[in-house]
């Protein structure tokens, strides 16, 4: 018989190293809300780029993935932080098979969410 003493911590390491690997793979990811194209983010690293509707970024930023599959931007999302919208929340997703995507929920000004979401190319 197990004793539960020592397998618990060993069960709670491995599925922390699970949660530990989330990651975002380079690429570029294609932005959509609804039916509207709201533009591209270019991955590289941990840096972001975009979005942007014709591969002309503004600037580079950096942004991080928590253990939890949380991203956290470190600069602007173009319209999705401008004119009173807030990025609340932004998490990844698997798309197609095993790749994958995330889900950036924005507040608009007048209070609304809406969910952008964002698949690679």
């Amino acid at each position: 018989m197990a004793n539960w003493r020592y397998v618990l911590p060993a069960v709670v390491a491995c599925l922390a190293g699970a949660a530990n690997a989330a990651e975002l793979p380079d690429g570029v990811y294609h932005c959509t809300l609804s039916s509207f194209y709201l533009g591209a983010i270019d991955v590289e690293g941990s840096v972001y780029r975009g979005p942007a509707f014709d591969g002309n970024y503004d600037g580079a930023y950096p942004f991080e993935v928590t253990s939890d599959g949380v991203i956290i931007w470190g600069g602007p999302l173009g319209g999705m932080t401008s004119g009173g919208n807030v990025v609340v929340s932004t998490t990844l997703k698997a798309t197609d098979g095993d790749r994958v995507g995330f889900d950036i929920i924005v507040q608009n000004d007048r209070g609304n969410f809406q969910t952008v979401s964002c698949g690679p190319g």
